[in-house]
């Protein structure tokens, strides 16, 4: 029974590191958003939302990458937010449609002063990335501050 466990979830681990992370985007003013909640304020990416709702921020074309781990970097804070925030990323992928990797463990509520952030998400050989969308995931009313956005890919043996 334990050797079939183990070959039902063997690979599902996480993937080691094959070489250093390369910046292959940076998210600023010349990026183009999608909500009109978002606007950019000295250097900021400020999003305010009026109630609870998901605000899609940006999407960003993907050249076919595969068997890396995708990570999207970023410093946050927030403003008198009432419930949460979670931030998200979606990644479509060639052949099997959009999956997401979303950041629990960032989850702003209140006024927070700025935080690191990094969502991964893993790509296996032949998983070809097409597109990546961020959005923020509102429980209720507030203002989130963004900056420093980049988006890193992470060769994998």
């Amino acid at each position: 029974m334990l050797g079939f466990l183990r070959k039902l979830f063997a690979g599902l681990g996480t993937p080691k590191p094959a070489g250093p992370p390369k910046r292959i985007a940076t998210i600023d003013a010349h990026t183009n958003l999608i909500s009109e909640s978002a606007a950019w304020e000295d250097g900021n990416l400020r999003v305010t939302a009026s109630s609870a709702e998901t605000v899609r921020l940006f999407e960003l074309p993907l050249n076919n990458l595969d068997q890396c781990m995708l990570g999207l970097r970023f410093r946050m804070s927030s403003t008198d937010v009432i419930g949460g925030v979670v931030p998200e990323i979606w990644v479509g992928v060639e052949g099997f449609g959009e999956a997401f990797s979303k950041g629990l463990n960032f989850r702003l509520q209140g006024t927070n002063d700025w935080t690191s952030c990094e969502l991964p998400f893993y790509l296996r050989g032949g998983q070809k990335a097409q597109h990546l969308k961020m959005n923020l995931v509102f429980e209720g009313a507030g203002t989130v501050n963004l900056r420093e956005i980049e988006l890193h890919s992470t060769p994998l043996e």
